[in-house]
C-alpha cells in the first residue's frame, strides 16, 4: 500500500506536461510531471554531497523561485526537515537558528548570495546522479515555520508531510480543484500560504503551478494580463492584494477566459468588498480561513457563496465558537507541536485560537476579530476590525489601523493610526461622527501617524509592531 507521500508523487508523475513553471526569469525553467522525481532525486544527491540525509534538519532560505519549490518537494520525498526562512534573513540570525535547531546546513534557494550555504540551482543538477529515496514516514517533521515573535519569543510551528497532504486533499475535494487547473503562485514562498496554498495543495490534485515574483504593486497593475498570458485558472490572494488589484485595474474589467477560481485567505474579506468584486468581474472571491498551526480550516462555496464569511468547514473539522471568547478548532490536519528555545513541545487536542467567531445560520464561519485586539474603553468592548470596516470608504487609499492605548480614566483610548500624515481636523471629526452613529457605544478618541505602518508578508497590518513603534516614539 502506498504512503501519502508516495501517492502524492504518483499523481504528479502521471502528468506529461509542465507541473512547475518559473515565470520569474526570462529563461522560464519548466519541469514536467514525468521528470519531476528525476529532478528531486538529483537534488537529494546534492543534499548528500553536503552531508544532508534523511532525518536531518536544515535551514532553508526561500524566495519565489523554482529552486525553492524543488527544495520543498525533495525534502518531502527524502525525509529532510526544512526550517524555512525569508530571503532577507541576516547571516547572524541564520547561524543562531542553525545552533538552536541542530541544523546540518543552510540551504540557499534564492538568487541572493548567502555565505556558508549550499546554493540550490537548477544548473547544478544535470550532472548529478539520482539518489533513490528510502521509504519516508508521512508523520516525519517536514517543515518548521516561525511566528513573527513581535510580542513574545518566536515559536516554530512543526508540520508533518501527512498533515499537508491530507488537508490539501480535503480542500481540493471541496473546491473541485483538479489536474485541469493551472495556479498562479504570487504568495511569498517563505510564508505558509506560498508553500502550501501555492505549491503543495495544487500539486496534490495534479494541477500545475506558475511561480511568479512575490506580489507587489507592479504585480497588481499587471495581474489580469499575467492571468491571461499564463492561461491561469486559479490563484490565491490576500484581501489586501485583492484590494490593490481592483484599485489599480485599468482594463475593461473582462475576466480572462481561463480564470475560474480566486481564493482569498490570510485575512478577512468584507462582504462589501466581496460583493463589489463579484459584481465587477463576475467571479466569486472564495474566502477561506486557516492558521499556520492548522492549515486550511474552512472555504466558501463558489456556487452559493456567503460573502463576509469564511465558508464551511472541511471534512473532519469541528468548530466551537465561544460567546465573547475565542474560537476552538478540532481538526485532523493540526501541527505536530511548537519548537521553542531549542525544545519541541507536542500539541494534542483542540486548538484554541485568538479569533472571535460565530457560525451563521447557513453554517458558515464568520470571523469578527481577535480576542487579543479587543479594546476595553470605559468598560465597553470595542472590536477594532469593526471600526476599520466602517472607516474604509472614508479613508479610501490610505493605510491605517485602530489600536487601543492605555488611559488612566478609561482603561484604554481608541486611536486611529494613519500612514504618512494625520487626517485633516474636519476629516477626523467626520470619522468620529461616523463611529458614534454606529450601534455599540464605540468612540474614536484621537489620531496619530507613522511614516510607515508595518505589514506582514501578505499585506496584513502587524498591530503589535505598530503598537511597539508608537511606544518607542513617546
Amino acid at each position: 500500500m502506498l504512503t501519502p507521500i508516495e501517492d502524492f508523487f504518483n499523481v504528479i508523475t502521471r502528468t506529461e506536461g509542465p507541473v512547475l513553471i518559473d515565470a520569474t526569469t526570462p529563461t522560464r525553467v519548466t519541469v514536467s510531471g514525468v521528470e519531476l522525481t528525476d529532478w528531486l532525486d538529483r537534488l537529494a544527491s546534492l543534499f548528500a554531497s553536503a552531508g544532508i540525509v534523511s532525518g536531518d534538519r536544515v535551514i532553508a532560505v526561500f524566495d519565489n523561485t523554482i529552486e525553492s519549490a524543488l527544495t520543498l518537494l525533495a525534502a518531502m520525498r527524502h525525509g529532510v526537515t526544512l526550517c524555512i526562512q525569508p530571503p532577507d534573513t541576516d547571516r547572524a540570525h541564520l547561524a543562531e537558528m542553525e545552533a538552536a535547531l541542530g541544523a546540518k546546513a543552510v540551504i540557499n534557494a534564492t538568487r541572493k548570495t548567502i555565505s556558508q550555504s549550499l546554493l540550490i540551482s537548477t544548473d547544478r543538477l544535470s550532472p548529478l546522479n539520482r539518489l533513490t529515496p528510502e521509504r519516508v514516514r508521512p508523520s516525519f517533521p517536514f517543515t518548521i515555520t516561525f511566528t513573527s515573535g513581535s510580542t513574545s519569543t518566536p515559536k516554530g510551528i512543526v508540520h508533518s508531510a501527512e498533515s499537508y497532504l491530507s488537508c490539501a486533499a480535503a480542500f481540493n475535494r471541496q473546491t473541485d480543484v483538479t489536474e485541469r487547473d493551472r495556479f498562479l503562485n504570487a504568495m511569498p514562498m517563505f510564508y505558509m500560504a506560498g508553500i502550501f496554498n501555492g505549491i503543495l495543495a495544487p500539486l496534490a490534485s495534479g494541477a500545475s503551478v506558475v511561480i511568479a515574483d512575490a506580489f507587489t504593486t507592479t504585480a497588481a497593475m499587471t495581474f489580469w494580463r499575467t492571468i491571461a498570458r499564463e492561461e491561469i485558472t486559479a490563484a490565491w490572494l490576500s484581501p489586501t492584494m485583492l484590494s490593490l488589484v481592483v484599485r489599480l485595474d485599468r482594463t475593461d474589467k473582462k475576466l480572462p477566459s481561463h480564470m475560474r477560481r480566486l481564493f482569498i485567505g490570510t485575512g478577512a474579506l468584507s462582504a462589501a468588498d466581496a460583493e463589489h468584486f463579484y459584481s465587477t468581474y463576475g467571479l466569486v472571491p472564495q474566502q477561506s480561513y486557516g492558521l499556520s498551526e492548522l492549515l486550511y480550516v474552512t472555504v466558501d462555496d463558489a456556487d452559493t457563496p456567503d460573502f463576509g464569511s469564511s465558508g464551511i468547514p472541511l471534512d473532519g473539522v469541528r468548530l466551537t465558537p465561544e460567546k465573547n471568547g475565542p474560537l476552538s478548532i478540532s481538526t485532523p490536519f493540526a501541527f505536530l507541536g511548537y519548537w521553542i528555545d531549542g525544545r519541541f513541545h507536542p500539541h494534542s487536542g483542540p486548538f484554541v485560537t485568538s479569533d472571535l467567531a460565530e457560525i451563521s445560520k447557513r453554517g458558515t464561519l464568520v470571523i469578527s476579530g481577535r480576542s487579543d485586539d479587543i479594546i476595553v474603553r470605559g468598560g465597553v468592548n470595542i472590536n477594532p476590525v469593526e471600526i476599520e470596516s466602517l472607516l474604509a470608504l472614508l479613508l479610501d487609499g490610505r493605510r491605517y489601523c485602530i489600536l487601543g492605548v492605555r488611559d488612566l480614566s478609561l482603561g484604554q483610548r481608541v486611536i486611529l493610526v494613519t500612514e504618512g500624515s494625520l487626517l485633516s481636523q474636519a476629516r477626523f471629526v467626520e470619522a468620529q461622527m461616523l463611529i458614534r452613529r454606529h450601534p455599540g457605544r464605540a468612540q474614536l478618541d484621537a489620531q496619530t501617524h507613522l511614516p510607515s505602518i508595518p505589514l506582514g508578508p501578505t499585506g496584513k497590518v502587524r498591530r503589535a509592531a505598530v503598537r511597539a513603534l508608537l511606544e518607542d516614539s513617546k
